[in-house]
């Protein structure tokens, strides 16, 4: 494999596909292969922190974006906010984030085991285990040719039921345990369109989570090109 085509394979990651040709079917043996590098990818002390639900579903996933993939600002300083189409992917990957009691390898420096439901397991290590897991399976899918979009807009909608019990609903997740955190949408990309443009999504909600009222655009929206944005990151080589 040559540098220059990973290259291109994280150039592309960068992007969050915005379209999709959903005429295609990704082969099962691509989502069992991104399965297993999402389950057996690093975390803390090789630990367990996310459940993962693989959604095929079309119906479903077409409820999830038109209903409840609500969030993204419009324009600054305004209450209006549009769909985040990258979850209509022709697949989607959903990370329920958790602290498995039975499941702990961690031990303090009396030898006693680590609270699991610490501040350090509640959250940095869940979130760090899910960032490793599903950068690893879009930088997968992205050298197989795929496009991916990234998104953690589950909880928008507050009325008439919250978004984030719809989602759990909608995958089977039990209440107790919902705590979604991201999603990873994997398909084919639409070729007629760029990476940043949408297709039948016209439309865009205004005043807010609870008072929330859907309005029409003129046109399809089209989403802003950050990842064409240069990095401010230092390297300093030592």
């Amino acid at each position: 494999m040559s540098l220059e085509k990973e290259i291109k394979g994280i150039d592309n990651t960068r992007k969050c596909q915005r379209n999709w040709d959903l005429s295609k079917d990704v082969p099962q043996e691509h989502i069992d292969h991104w399965i297993y590098l999402a389950t057996n990818s690093p975390s803390k002390q090789d630990e367990s922190f996310f459940d993962l639900y693989v959604l095929t579903d079309r119906e479903k996933i077409d409820f999830l974006c038109k209903d409840h993939s609500w969030g993204f600002t419009m324009e600054s300083g305004k209450d209006e906010v549009v769909r985040n189409p990258q979850i209509g992917a022709n697949v989607l990957f959903c990370f329920n984030k958790k602290s498995d009691d039975s499941d702990v390898r961690n031990f303090d420096e009396y030898g006693n085991p680590r609270d699991p439901n610490s501040d350090s397991f509640e959250w940095s290590n869940p979130f760090t285990s899910i960032g490793i897991a599903s950068g690893i399976v879009a930088f997968s899918a992205n050298m197989m040719g795929y496009r991916t979009g990234y998104a953690k807009c589950m909880t928008y909608k507050q009325t008439p039921k919250e978004s984030k019990e719809v989602w759990g609903e909608t995958l089977g997740i039990p209440k107790a345990e919902n705590q979604l955190a991201f999603c990873l949408g994997i398909g084919y990309p639409d070729e007629t369109l760029e990476w940043n443009q949408s297709k039948d999504n016209n439309e865009y909600l205004s005043g807010g989570p609870i008072d929330w009222k859907q309005n029409k655009l003129e046109k399809d929206f089209k989403y802003y090109s950050f990842s064409s944005n240069p990095r401010t990151i230092k390297v300093i080589k030592i």
